[in-house]
């Protein structure tokens, strides 16, 4: 059976206006395309839908049976139209968000708020993850894109940056270099390191020491998340190294956040997408508020 949503469409027309003349002016088209289009789908149920009087038409007993479905699922694609058509307008959507676990306490806030003003219709699902877990989030379709910064990923994921942050030195607030504007590496030179990331130091390291020296390896204590490492830094346990938007935590730790300098250590992050696959219109939002936010940091 091949029925069209036009043969549907010119049945109800005539059911409504009870003429083929009427139905076939509210569908701008001709008499003759309307009968064609009813004559199909009367074919196609092998039943005679109507009664074809000289001056009136009117219903069969198979044609009243079969207007409410035929009616229902009009109005169930007009709804699928209306939906769409939401979705495009950013009315209505669901965007899924896995971020990095401080990433999404202490920078993420200000941006979601932003967001929820400009659609407050779109609802935003989010998953604080382990700084190496977002692509895998992404990976695994329990996220529709990812931020955090750059690890090693497989081909079917997407990278683009989208923030620079400087990564400052953290120790203790009454640390003898917590009141220095700016710190290098050598001031650091004797200093035991709480690390909570091997590819963190990894990479901080062969920043900030390019001949290989391997300072860092004097470690105080190595725990899994930041938040573990400050609390450690603030009881005098060690230092640590953080981006700079965790400087807003350093009151409840009690510690203080220097940016290095010589050279300026910069962490740029990343939006996870999967690849070969079309972000959603909400989710194309979201990521051009995370742009504009980035863009406003810098200039």
């Amino acid at each position: 059976m091949n029925i069209s949503l036009r043969q549907m469409r010119a049945f109800a027309a005539v059911c409504r206006h009870g003429s083929f003349t009427q139905a076939a002016v509210a569908l701008h088209l001709s008499q003759s395309a309307v009968s064609m289009l009813v004559r199909q789908l009367e074919s196609e149920m092998n039943l005679v839908l109507f009664n074809r009087g000289k001056t009136s038409v009117t219903l069969t007993d198979a044609g009243r049976q079969l207007l409410p479905l035929v009616q229902r699922m009009l109005d169930d694609l007009e709804t699928v139209k209306s939906g769409a058509s939401d979705l495009r307008s950013l009315r209505r959507g669901v965007v899924r968000v896995a971020v990095s676990q401080m990433l999404a306490c202490t920078w993420l806030p200000p941006v979601l708020k932003t967001f929820a003003t400009r659609y407050p219709e779109i609802e935003v699902i989010l998953t604080d993850s382990s700084t190496d877990g977002v692509a895998d989030e992404v990976l695994r379709h329990e996220a529709d894109i990812g931020l955090g910064p750059l690890r090693p990923t497989s081909e079917e994921i997407l990278t683009e940056p989208f923030l620079d942050v400087g990564i400052c030195f953290v120790c203790p607030a009454s640390h003898k270099l917590a009141r220095r504007r700016q710190v290098t590496w050598d001031d650091t030179r004797n200093e035991k390191w709480v690390a909570y990331s091997d590819e963190f130091f990894r990479q901080l390291e062969q920043t900030l020491s390019p001949g290989g020296i391997e300072r860092m390896s004097t470690q105080a204590s190595k725990v899994s998340y930041l938040t573990t490492a400050l609390a450690l830094v603030g009881s005098g346990s060690g230092v640590t190294a953080a981006p700079a938007y965790v400087a807003s935590l350093a009151p409840y730790f009690d510690v203080r956040f220097v940016p290095f300098r010589s050279p300026t250590v910069v962490r740029t992050f990343q939006i996870y997408s999967r690849a070969r696959e079309v972000m959603s219109p909400a989710t194309t939002a979201f990521v051009s508020l995370l742009r504009e936010v980035s863009q406003d940091a810098v200039s």
